[in-house]
């Protein structure tokens, strides 16, 4: 007899529950709009309360998983002692995880907040407390994945590889960047401070702790090659040339193995690159006061 009501019940409570969601939904929404209120003005601790109840009332609310989690990591301090510290860099995790779990990308807003959670979960493996190369690898190339012609994604992969000490898997990837957007200076002009890193041995090995001998080394004459090639992008803009005056003065001013006959040659380099540079433009006054240095 009881099997007979069980429909009729089940229809009869239905309108309530469909009521309950539906009013969570809205209490949810409520509370995450008062939580980026609060997240604008700096108040994350609140912030952190309204986010809190968001997704209680809607567990698979993504953006407010990530505010949650932007909030806790907002509030957590490098370096610092503390349980309390530590357990809001471990909240910051949780949440951003959830929110990239929960995350289906179905909207611009969601695709952005993707790359977000992405780039935050990279950075926080790729220093300490939690230095990761794995993770910060897995999340940094899920990130190239999504927006693999991101040149920001790219150079983040980058400074990934070299912070590791990756450093061949560095200059790739700049190498790529470079060679994707070869009518672009700023591309051209990353990989070029990049070869002027000591991060070889004399010989152009990668350099390597408690292991390689002798000063560590720039590749200084690919990074001149790569910023006479960046010069020549657009002979116009004296820029380029500037630049590459600055690069032969540091090396020239800076560099105690040069003998003085060498330094006489890199800044007398440097005095013709700055040259063609005022050539451009006369009155080019950082490039006029390096003349004169």
């Amino acid at each position: 007899m009881r099997t007979r009501y069980r429909a009729p019940v089940f229809a009869a409570l239905l309108p309530l529950v469909l009521f309950s969601v539906g009013c969570d939904l809205v209490r949810a929404k409520a509370a995450f709009k008062d939580g980026n209120r609060l997240y604008k003005e700096e108040n994350y601790r609140k912030a952190i309360d309204e986010y809190e109840r968001a997704v209680q009332l809607k567990p698979d609310f993504a953006e407010a998983h990530f505010y949650l989690a932007s909030s806790q990591q907002s509030l957590y301090r490098p370096g610092k002692e503390g349980d309390e510290n530590r357990m809001r860099l471990d909240k910051a995790i949780e949440h951003f995880e959830r929110a990239l779990e929960l995350n289906k990308g179905g909207t611009p807003n969601l695709q952005q907040l993707r790359l977000n959670t992405l780039g935050a979960l990279t950075a926080i493996y790729s220093e300490p407390p939690l230095s990761n190369y794995e993770k910060a690898l897995a999340y940094a190339e899920l990130l190239v994945k999504d927006n693999p012609n991101d040149v920001k994604n790219l150079y983040a992969m980058a400074n990934l590889y070299e912070k590791f000490g990756r450093v061949a898997e560095a200059e790739q990837t700049y190498v790529r960047v470079s060679e994707q957007n070869p009518k672009d200076a700023k591309a051209c002009g990353a990989l070029a401070a990049f070869y002027n890193k000591p991060l070889w041995d004399d010989k152009g090995a990668v350099w390597v702790e408690n292991t390689s001998k002798g000063a560590r080394r720039a590749k200084f004459d690919a990074a001149i090659a790569t910023l006479d090639r960046c010069a020549d992008i657009d002979p116009a803009d004296p820029s380029g040339h500037y630049k590459l005056a600055m690069f032969y003065w540091d090396k020239a001013y800076r560099d105690p193995n040069l003998s003085d006959k060498e330094k006489d040659a890199f800044a007398d380099k440097g005095i013709e690159t700055v040259n063609i540079s005022l050539e451009a433009k006369p009155d080019y006054w950082e490039a006029i006061i390096t003349k004169g240095l």
